[in-house]
């Protein structure tokens, strides 16, 4: 019965910071975060790279593995990775797309992070797309 009551006491206080924080912060009210898409934050853009297509492509696959994700589909023709990331705390799994393209003399690369429950992720979808693109940048250096 003390298990139950403390998991009680916790999922309360973690309803509480999540509705104070978005008060204080409207982005943290999203669940759905893409590059170049979401004016909450307006500082999450697609990446371009030098380099053609298919090592953009790898770059990101292997990224994404680092940052622990199921690869659930990897479309080398369509330039297509689909993942899922599952957060650490509570175990929730959210939807990643990575898309690569070439945009003129430039690979670019767009990520989708998504939650797959809720209406807010406290900033959790921004914060796997900066990741991610942290890791991508230390495989390929990123346009000038």
């Amino acid at each position: 019965m003390k298990i139950l009551r403390r998991a009680g006491i916790v999922l309360a206080v973690l309803v509480v910071v999540r509705l104070v924080a978005g008060c204080f912060n409207p982005a943290l009210n999203i669940n759905d975060v893409t590059t170049g898409a979401t004016p909450e934050y307006p500082d999450l853009q697609p990446q371009r790279f030098s380099a053609p297509v298919p090592a953009v492509f790898n770059a990101a696959a292997d990224a994404a593995r680092s940052e622990g994700w199921e690869i659930t589909r990897e479309d080398r023709d369509a330039a297509v990775i689909e993942a899922v990331a599952t957060t650490p705390l509570m175990r929730f799994k959210d939807d990643v797309t990575i898309t690569v393209s070439r945009d003129g003399e430039q690979t670019k690369v767009v990520v989708r992070s998504h939650s797959r429950i809720g209406k807010g992720d406290l900033g959790a979808n921004a914060k796997r797309i900066r990741k991610l693109q942290e890791e991508m940048a230390k495989r390929i250096p990123p346009a000038g």
